[in-house]
């Protein structure tokens, strides 16, 4: 084989370019295209379409943090919506099935005893961070009749 022929079989051997090999080509060939008039107007055309596209968006950045603050809040207020339900459902059920829930919420809500019961109602513990009361004044004596 001659020299030519043996050129000719290694470049037949060679990869396909490569994608990265397409962009540098296509980088080094760059400003011979922005050199011509129709190079020209395709990079003005680009920068039109990007200044278009960055006024259009422009006021959509600083509302997306607004908004994704306000998503926040609502998954939060979801997710106490949805434990207090889960509350109220087992609640219900309770109310429901047990007979002896139910009298003990009547006789919480509604103050309700049994005949015969004595009920004792005891006042709140004192404070003991308050300062201390003074105690209150004696009453009056009793008028004295002649």
């Amino acid at each position: 084989m001659n020299e030519s022929t043996e050129r000719r079989l290694e470049s037949d051997q060679e990869a396909p370019p490569s994608r990265l090999g397409s962009l540098i080509a296509f980088i080094l060939a760059a400003p011979r295209f922005l050199g011509s008039r129709l190079g020209l107007i395709a990079l003005g055309l680009v920068i039109l379409a990007s200044l278009i596209y960055l006024t259009a968006t422009a006021d959509v950045f600083p509302k997306r943090g607004a908004l994704e603050q306000e998503i926040k809040k609502l998954e939060h207020d979801i997710a106490v919506l949805e434990d207090d339900n889960r509350i109220l459902r087992q609640k219900l059920e309770r109310l429901q099935t047990d007979p002896n829930y139910v009298e003990d919420e009547a006789r919480k809500k509604l103050g309700l005893v049994r005949p015969g019961e004595t009920v004792y109602r005891l006042s709140e513990e004192p404070d003991l961070t308050a300062p201390p009361r003074e105690p209150p004044a004696p009453p009056p004596p009793p008028p004295v009749i002649p």
